[in-house]
């Protein structure tokens, strides 16, 4: 099967792009050079329609992973583009990576992104699979770079409320071995899935691990919701009422399609966390 993976040079990418070398001819579309043996990488920008699209001439599946967390709009032009390429050559199926953020009650602009980008592959008219994974962890992992750095640079960790709210961090293996199982499963056509983790564990207890695999050594001091909500209000740039509702909700995960399907069977966290948090 020829594979082209759109941003494979990224963390989920680099772990897909091993796994599916094995069997697959596989192609990457990246702004980022990275070396993978016996692996075309174009460097393109998916934003340039002209420059972009030839490449999925003769290609089977499109995996889509290429997102920017620094222009939203940027994420709805490169969609649109990859459905336009993948109509013009034909592709038989394009296997988006969303996010759980889109399933929240109160989503943030993160989430309303993720919403957007999903209606716009859900509308074209090609063959889809959906994958919103929980937030990914593993060795090489970027997904909590901006926590630990925030950590870093305060005098403690400041936590709202309890801090024990529910989360399912999901293995990087977990996604991965998702997105092959769903490559050419008639089952999954046109379909979406949450990929919680095997475990749910509470937010205080994630930032407890982060801190213990980035080596910091700071005290928690939780910090009640109503005074959350006080600071949302005099200063929504420094934490908006979206960002207390996303964090102190609990997920709502539901992987038995998943299971039904492809016979997704996530490790749980306090497994999966021995190879590796960040």
């Amino acid at each position: 099967m020829k594979i082209l993976i759109t941003g494979g040079t990224g963390f989920v990418g680099s772990n897909l792009t091993e796994r599916l070398k094995r069997k697959h001819k596989i192609a990457i579309i990246s702004r980022e050079m990275k070396v993978f043996k016996g692996i075309k990488i174009v460097i393109r920008n998916l934003n340039n329609l002209e420059s972009a699209q030839k490449f999925f001439k003769n290609i089977d599946v499109v995996i889509h992973l290429a997102y920017s967390k620094n222009n939203y709009e940027e994420n709805i032009i490169m969609t649109r583009n990859v459905i336009n390429a993948s109509k013009k050559f034909h592709v038989k199926k394009i296997i988006l990576l969303s996010s759980m953020s889109a399933k929240r009650s109160h989503p943030d602009s993160y989430g309303k992104n993720k919403i957007e980008i999903e209606q716009i592959i859900k509308e074209s008219g090609i063959n889809y699979t959906i994958l919103r994974p929980s937030i990914i962890y593993g060795p090489g992992s970027k997904s909590f770079d901006f926590i630990i750095e925030k950590i870093k640079k305060l005098p403690f960790v400041p936590i709202m409320g309890s801090g024990k709210y529910y989360i399912y961090p999901v293995s990087v293996d977990d996604v991965v071995f998702s997105i092959e199982r769903c490559l050419d499963n008639k089952k999954t056509d046109r379909k979406e899935y949450d990929l919680p983790g095997g475990e749910r564990i509470y937010f205080i207890d994630l930032i407890n691990e982060l801190k213990k695999s980035a080596g910091i050594n700071k005290r928690n001091i939780k910090i009640p919701l109503s005074v959350c909500k006080m600071v949302s209000i005099i200063f929504p740039k420094v934490i908006s009422r979206e960002n207390i509702n996303n964090m102190t909700e609990n997920s709502l995960a539901d992987f038995r399609d998943a299971r039904k399907d492809f016979d997704y069977n996530p490790v749980k966290f306090s497994e999966g966390v021995k190879n590796g948090l960040i």
